[in-house]
């Protein structure tokens, strides 16, 4: 029975109604009257309060499948040479008539230490004809807490939105990777290099990439690499695009926020460590960093969640007092709240804001490894997946961030940009 259905939530509402009756017909037995009757109140009361979870949860699609109440870990995983990944994505796409594909694999981190699952999206073009020497833009995908990458496939509906916007050429083709963010699905990682703890900085930026790359026809240069993420995972995108090595040009965070937060959920990240903490405070690393490279920042919320918008004008705040080479494309929307509803509304439109400030697919020589240079000239759209002699910039979404509702935007960039 769904988690989500409907005929949970009378089966359950049922009982909860039954419970009082049972004990008002119960009254008339003597043995332990009082016991059953106490008991059959109180389960009455849960019932009806679980009812009342159930249809929150129906609505704000908290927990979409018995799996992501139990913290299940469904990711089904296979490690393979990039040569079979690719032989695998061409027998796959055959079957999905245009539609994108999406696979598991293990990502083992080298620096990090870390060996975890993800899925990994490949849009339609990865496997046809003319595409088939191009390496594509690469956008990580990051959940909020708790979550598997599951969220993005089966709640946010990833795949479905990705070939929706490819399609109308919203988009350019882009792959989405979406990591695994903790060893204990109790923990919340952060996304951080925890001091005397798991590193998942380091294995989310460079052992993400490197295996990437290895496996896929990914891009090789930042420009090409891009972070998205809720919730949490917003903060993920943000904290990301400031740590050493700049491996990203372009983030976009949905409810996201621009401070390190500790709590029961993360435990002690930094052990007192001053300069752990400064290393993952996007504010800090803003103000403070050195020979920032050009990073183009998208926070979206809701305001009637007001905590992500109020950190997000901090943020746009510190960069007006540090010009510099970083942007920040604010995008506030008048309902919604912190769920997958909101964040299915925004998700369309922050891809499209992703892949117009990231290089499109390019070139490349059938040598693997080698660095491609010349992007191709323009094409008017990317969804006809024709042999691609050309190719065109996305065009800019132009739909609000939430179905029916209109959406405040602004720019907050640096002087000197």
């Amino acid at each position: 029975m769904s988690l989500t259905g409907r005929p949970l939530l009378v089966v359950v509402g049922l009982l909860a109604l039954a419970m009082p009756v049972l004990a008002v017909y119960g009254w008339r037995w003597r043995t332990l009257r009082l016991v059953r009757t106490i008991a059959l109140v109180v389960c009455g009361q849960l019932l009806f309060s679980l009812a009342i979870g159930l249809e929150i949860n129906r609505k704000q699609d908290f927990f979409t499948s018995w799996d992501d109440l139990l913290g299940a870990e469904g990711t089904k995983t296979q490690a393979a040479a990039s040569g079979t990944l690719d032989r695998k994505a061409a027998a796959d796409a055959a079957n999905k008539h245009g539609h994108g594909i999406v696979m598991s694999l293990r990502i083992p981190g080298a620096r990090s230490g870390l060996d975890l699952p993800a899925l990994v999206y490949l849009p339609p073009q990865y496997s046809q004809k003319g595409w088939t020497h191009r390496r594509f833009p690469v956008v990580e995908a990051l959940d909020g807490f708790p979550g598997t990458p599951e969220r993005w496939t089966h709640t946010l509906h990833l795949p479905r939105i990705l070939d929706a916007e490819i399609a109308a050429g919203r988009m350019a083709p882009t792959i989405v990777v979406m990591p695994t963010q903790q060893t204990n699905k109790w923990r919340d990682s952060e996304c951080i290099n925890a001091v005397g703890g798991d590193q998942f900085a380091t294995y989310l930026t460079r052992d993400v990439q490197q295996v990437v790359r290895t496996k896929f026809r990914a891009a090789l240069t930042r420009d090409g690499w891009g972070l998205i993420g809720y919730s949490t995972g917003g903060f993920c995108v943000n904290n990301l695009a400031f740590q050493p090595g700049y491996g990203y040009a372009a983030g976009a965070a949905m409810s996201g926020y621009f401070i390190p937060y500790q709590d029961r959920g993360t435990g002690n990240l930094f052990h007192g460590n001053v300069k752990a903490r400064q290393a993952s405070y996007p504010l800090w690393q803003l103000e403070h960093a050195r020979h920032l490279p050009g990073i183009s920042l998208y926070s979206a919320c809701a305001k009637p969640d007001p905590e992500p918008c109020k950190e997000a004008h901090l943020f746009a705040a510190a960069l007006r007092r540090h010009p510099g080479p970083v942007h920040l494309t604010q995008v506030e929307v008048n309902t919604g709240g912190h769920n997958m509803v909101t964040w299915r509304a925004i998700e369309g439109p922050a891809f499209d804001w992703l892949s117009a400030h990231l290089g499109p697919p390019l070139a490349v020589a059938s040598v693997p490894g080698n660095i491609p240079r010349t992007p191709l000239p323009p094409k008017p759209s990317h969804s006809t997946g024709q042999p691609p002699g050309e190719l065109a910039k996305p065009r800019p979404s132009t739909r609000s961030g939430t179905a029916g509702t209109p959406t405040r935007r602004s720019v907050v960039a640096s002087p000197t940009a």
